[in-house]
């Protein structure tokens, strides 16, 4: 992950006058000022964190979301998916704002973790939780997941990929086929090369905004030469 050392560090006031005069769209924007005054980024055990749960992924901003979903859907109608498949919980309201947006309603299937009483002829694939830091058992019945399937792949955001190619693993018990993934919010953890060093291409992988670089209290943003102090400290 680049430092950007000599990049300037705008307030958060000067952050938003320069995100409404960019060239984003609507939802992008949204969603850009939201992370500039309503998440943080800190470090715990180890680990570099975003939080977004004041808008994304515990209370949920529905005017950013229904946006969210709308812009999605614009590129991944283009790959006309069949079913989106996503981990819990927080890829489960992306995933179905988009599904409303794309052309006939493709059902979405989200795979828990461990395996509910009532599923008993199930797809598994071990898993990780980035922000857990524990292992999980991803699973999905095997009668929502039909042969044939063309699926496309949600989370929330994208970390290191890994959960993203657990997903495609299960796409490929089912003998289906996983034809695109996407993203509210792409981090600079390597996430996109892993997915690109499985055989997908570039234009597969869809993120609505991207994260270059991230510090405690601070995000570089694709498109943007400053950084972003946050408000939330």
């Amino acid at each position: 992950m680049e430092d950007y050392p000599n990049l300037p560090l705008l307030p958060p006031a000067e952050a938003l006058r320069v995100i409404s005069a960019s060239p984003l769209s609507t939802a992008q924007k949204l969603l850009a000022s939201s992370l500039v005054t309503q998440s943080r980024s800190f470090i715990a055990n180890n680990l570099l964190i975003l939080d977004v749960t004041h808008f994304l992924n515990h209370k949920i901003n529905t005017k950013l979301i229904a946006s969210i979903g709308q812009e999605l859907a614009e590129s991944v109608s283009l790959f006309t998916p069949t079913l989106i498949l996503t981990a819990p919980s927080s890829g489960n309201i992306p995933a179905i704002t988009t599904a409303f947006h794309l052309p006939y309603l493709p059902d979405v299937v989200y795979a828990p973790k461990g395996q509910p009483i009532t599923m008993t002829d199930v797809y598994q694939a071990k898993s990780r939780s980035y922000t857990h830091g524990k292992p999980v058992d991803l699973t999905v019945a095997k009668d929502c997941l039909p042969p044939g399937a063309r699926v496309a792949i949600c989370d929330d955001f994208l970390d290191t990929g890994r959960t993203a190619l657990d997903l495609v693993n299960i796409v490929s018990q089912a003998q289906a086929s996983t034809v695109a993934f996407f993203f509210v919010i792409e981090k600079p953890f390597g996430g996109r090369a892993l997915i690109r060093s499985s055989g997908f291409g570039d234009e597969q992988i869809i993120s609505l905004i991207k994260i270059e670089s991230m510090r405690p209290g601070k995000l570089k943003l694709a498109g943007f030469d400053y950084w972003f102090s946050l408000i939330r400290q």
